[in-house]
């Protein structure tokens, strides 16, 4: 498809629209990005977030109390925790999950580099047309990442049904993560994390 190729997000946009009654009514799985990008053998788990707290905000960076669904195994004592941001959690994330897509793209819209969640939020996915899920995916697949945020554990706990983590940043990336952090926390979304214990 030429018009992917083009880099012009208004153009794929409209791509985007026109396949959706197609994906939407597709009972054919699509291709599942999310396990290219993280595989569970690499230590990724998909885990949802039941807490979150800010205890303190300075310059040398931000402290904060995150609450997560137990991971399936029992860990040892966590000091590291990897967190990929996703996009919001709103009608066309969910829409991303069910195609099996990661929804951890950036895109060039209105000037700005943006969440594809936050671009495809003001396009009109109800209109007519077909397009193959697979191009869909695959032109998914080329775009960037957003940045992992990686935070050191100072004091890690588990109980019957939860993990809590008292984190701090340790750079830029990880203080822009946190604030992505703090508007999704209170929506109990689930993400991607990677767990580093002190065996690791």
């Amino acid at each position: 498809m030429p018009l992917l190729e083009a880099g012009s997000l208004k153009k794929a946009l409209g791509i985007l629209a026109e396949c959706w009654p197609s994906l939407r009514n597709n009972s054919s799985p699509a291709p599942c990005q999310q396990q290219v990008l993280f595989p569970p053998a690499a230590g990724w788990q998909h885990l949802r977030i039941l807490g979150y707290r800010c205890l303190a905000e300075h310059s040398a960076g931000y402290e904060f109390m995150l609450k997560l669904e137990r991971p399936s195994a029992d860990l040892a004592l966590t000091v590291h925790l990897e967190l990929q941001p996703q996009n919001s959690y709103s009608q066309v994330a969910l829409w991303l999950t069910r195609l099996g897509l990661s929804g951890c793209q950036i895109v060039q819209f209105a000037r700005q580099r943006v969440p594809l969640c936050q671009a495809l939020s003001c396009v009109d996915l109800t209109q007519a047309c077909q397009i193959p899920a697979k191009t869909l995916n695959d032109w998914l697949a080329r775009q960037p990442m957003l940045m992992a945020g990686h935070f050191k554990v100072l004091e890690s706990w588990q109980t019957d049904n939860s993990l809590h983590l008292h984190c701090v940043t340790t750079d830029c990336m990880s203080r822009a993560c946190y604030h992505w952090l703090q508007q999704q926390a209170i929506r109990y979304q689930l993400v991607y994390v990677r767990l580093r214990t002190n065996r690791d």
